[in-house]
Formats: C-alpha cells, sequence, structure tokens
C-alpha cells in the first residue's frame, strides 16, 4: 500500500526498535509515506553512531531495548534539537519529567500512526 504524504518526502527518519516485525512494519509505513529511514536499530550504539554521522529530521524511539529502559539516544536527540516520538509500552510515569512534552505512540502501533507521528514532529520544520 502506497499512501504518499508529502509531510514526509525526503525526510530522514531515524527508527530505534529492537522488535524485529515493529521494525520493519514501522520502516515499511515509513517508506510508503515517502520518507527514508535511517536504521531502523535494535540498539542504542548503532543509533548513536548514525545521529554522529549524519543526523536525521526526527526519530520514533522505543524505551526498552531488551536489556531494560535507557534514555541516551532520548538525551542526545534533545541535545541536537532533534524531535522524536517514544515508541513504547510504557506509561507517562516510566518517562522521567525531562521528556514530559515527548509525544508518546502506545504499543502495539499501527504503522500508519508512527508515520502520522512523524509527519506532526516533522511540521514546524516544513511550514
Amino acid at each position: 500500500m502506497n499512501m504518499r504524504n508529502s509531510s514526509l518526502e525526503q525526510a530522514r527518519i531515524l527508527v530505534l526498535e529492537d522488535d524485529y516485525y515493529l521494525a520493519t512494519d514501522l520502516q515499511n509505513a515509513l517508506e510508503d509515506a515517502g520518507a527514508t529511514v535511517v536504521g531502523p536499530f535494535a540498539d542504542a550504539a548503532g543509533a548513536a553512531e548514525a545521529l554522529a554521522a549524519d543526523p536525521p529530521d526526527c526519530a520514533l524511539v522505543d524505551l526498552n531495548l531488551g536489556q531494560g529502559m535507557s534514555f541516551d539516544v532520548p538525551r542526545e536527540l534533545s541535545r541536537r534539537a532533534i524531535p522524536f516520538a517514544f515508541v513504547t509500552g510504557y506509561d507517562r510515569t516510566a518517562i522521567p519529567d525531562e521528556f514530559a512534552a515527548t509525544p508518546r505512540v502506545e504499543k502495539p502501533v499501527v504503522a500508519q500512526q508512527a508515520a502520522r507521528i512523524a509527519g506532526q514532529l516533522l511540521a514546524p520544520q516544513r511550514t
């Protein structure tokens, strides 16, 4: 299904998600909407390398990459002023106050919902 969306055309979106099937679904939905996916990455190290090499326009970030929750990548995204959303099964109480304003997409995720969220993250940059 091709659902091209001008808000994602030429956007580079980093995906950090350790669940292979969800990561693939997110990648497919974002690419169908016109984005280029950076990753997907199953671990923070790969995402951090990509951030250092060529920062994306925005990111979708899982909180728990199989070894507990980590906020290193979200902190680096914030430091670089790259908009992002959490893709997580955790509720807001699991997220530190410093990320209170960060959008959160609840698992299970409908991939098209993630593409819509990415469009919202990019909207301020594209107006």
